[in-house]
Parts: C-alpha cells; sequence; structure tokens
C-alpha cells in the first residue's frame, strides 16, 4: 500500500504534466480585442486650441497599441500647412469625413509633435483619448483632388517595435538634383532593417539645356528606415545616383524631428513611366474612401 501511494505522489504528476502542457498549446489564449477607431470630439476643449484636418489615416494593432500613418492640414487663420505624420496610441481614429470636419489639436513640441483629441463614436458617454502626431511639415497644403490613392497598409504584427515610415524630405538640396516619385509602395519591417519595394517615375536632369523626360522605374531597398509613396501629384523624393542606371540614394525627413535620413534604393528602369493612382475624376473618392481603412 506504502508503495502505492508513493508510485502515485511521484509518477502521476510526471504523467499529468505533458497532458496540461498539451491543454495550453491546444487552447491558446485569445488576443487582445481590438478597440474601434475614434473619431473627432464634438464639444469645445479650451485646452486644444488648434484645428487639424485628416485627409489620410491608415493603422494597425490590437488591443491597447496601433500605429499608422497619413497626412492632413493644420488650420490656422484662414491658412492651411500641410503635414505628413507617424503615430502609435492606445486607439485609433479615421480620417476627417468631410471637408468642414476636423479634430480639435494643440501643439507639444512645435512643429514636429502634435496632440489630438479623439472620442469614441457614437458613443452615449464617449471616452475621450489624446493622441501625439509626429509631423513632417510640407511646403503645400493636402488637397483631396490633388491626392493620389494611398494603398499601403500597415501590419497588425507586433513583434516588432513600430517605426514610422519617412517622407520626401522637402527643402531642396542641389546635390541630390533627380526626382523620384514613388507612385507604388510596399513596406515590411523586421528586427534588423525595413524592407521596401515598387513602382516609381524618376527624372533626371541629366542636361539643364534639355527637356527633362520621365522614366518608369521598379524599386527596392534595404535600409534602417522605410519610406512611404508620395501622397500629392507634385511630391517627389530628392536623389542622385551612387551607381548611374542601377542604384540611387534618396533624402527622407524623420517625422516628429528635424532629422535628414538617407536611403540606397536599387532600381531596374521600365519602358514606360507609370500612372499615378487615383489621379483625375476618382481621386477625390480614392482618398476619402481609402483613408479610414484598417489594413
Amino acid at each position: 500500500m506504502r508503495r502505492a501511494a508513493v508510485f502515485s505522489l511521484v509518477i502521476l504528476p510526471a504523467l499529468l504534466c505533458p497532458m496540461l502542457q498539451a491543454q495550453r498549446l491546444r487552447f491558446p489564449p485569445a488576443p487582445p480585442e481590438r478597440v474601434a477607431a475614434d473619431g473627432p470630439v464634438q464639444m469645445p476643449d479650451p485646452n486644444f486650441p488648434l484645428r487639424v484636418h485628416l485627409v489620410v489615416a491608415r493603422f494597425g494593432g490590437t488591443g491597447g497599441r496601433y500605429h499608422g500613418y497619413g497626412s492632413g492640414n493644420l488650420m490656422e487663420a484662414g491658412a492651411a500647412t500641410g503635414f505628413d505624420y507617424g503615430f502609435e496610441c492606445s486607439v485609433p481614429f479615421i480620417a476627417n469625413q468631410v471637408a468642414e470636419e476636423t479634430y480639435q489639436a494643440r501643439w507639444k513640441v512645435q512643429p514636429h509633435e502634435l496632440e489630438i483629441l479623439t472620442a469614441e463614436i457614437g458613443g452615449n458617454q464617449p471616452r475621450e483619448h489624446a493622441c501625439t502626431l509626429r509631423l513632417a511639415i510640407r511646403q503645400q497644403p493636402f488637397v483631396r483632388r490633388n491626392s493620389v490613392m494611398q494603398t499601403h497598409g500597415v501590419s497588425s504584427s507586433l513583434r516588432v517595435r513600430w517605426e514610422d515610415p519617412e517622407f520626401a524630405y522637402q527643402e531642396r538640396d542641389a546635390e541630390y538634383p533627380m526626382q523620384f516619385h514613388v507612385v507604388d509602395a510596399e513596406r515590411s519591417e523586421d528586427a534588423y532593417a525595413d524592407h521596401g519595394w515598387g513602382t516609381g517615375n524618376l527624372i533626371d536632369p541629366i542636361d539643364p539645356g534639355a527637356q527633362s523626360t520621365i522614366e518608369g522605374v521598379e524599386y527596392h531597398y534595404d535600409c534602417a528606415r522605410g519610406f512611404l509613396g508620395n501622397m500629392q501629384v507634385e511630391e517627389f523624393y530628392q536623389a542622385r545616383w551612387v551607381t548611374p542606371g542601377s542604384k540611387m540614394e534618396v533624402l527622407l525627413a524623420r517625422p516628429g524631428t528635424d532629422k535628414v535620413d538617407r536611403c540606397t534604393v536599387e532600381v531596374v528602369p521600365q519602358p514606360q513611366p507609370y500612372p499615378l493612382l487615383g489621379v483625375g475624376s476618382g481621386a477625390q473618392t480614392a482618398s476619402s474612401n481609402g483613408a479610414a481603412e484598417n489594413q
């Protein structure tokens, strides 16, 4: 009898542990529940005296950690200042749906960080959140009819730390004479680098006296920080050749700072330029309908 009791105490836990482990593997914990995206707060808040109109807002993430990017205008004294932005906040938010709609905002670090006020859409007791946008100021405001359709989505993976995408550096640099307009951009991240690929159009002013021609290219890169497609028709990345015809260096503006980054991009010339996505009569519909998608 005593031997049987000892056997039970020693052997049974050894048998049960694999079974319990199997149960844990068979029934993993449920992922964090997604939070519905916020919209603008309707009641004026004197602590947020500025107004911003968000043209594009894309986000990914789950359960208290959302990240994304977009573009918008800061509305001050009857004038609009355009900006691109990146963010990481506890609650996502959608783009403004009509031209007159805005988010209430205030500066955190002018002109690099702007905080917007958001609230639950349609709630009886709406929650309110403040989210910091890391800005890259543009030389021109965003106009919906001048905006191209942005196809690049945002990953919901939380395995690596979110890095804001970078945008076109605006101040002209004579050492970077080429104009690289990114038409279609895809981007992924891992623990080592950003990886990007897509299509674009390149203007290389080899002879200043001759008329410039537009050349289509396919491109890819592996850089510390990646970049997005150009969100306006006239916008472009400044570039210069590293290896003529196959490898170039582009200038990037890091949102939330005045830091200028550089990325080496490999290109393959194509027979024809690429058409701009969503430009023309459908541009406004494409940008407004696609702005609030959660990819």
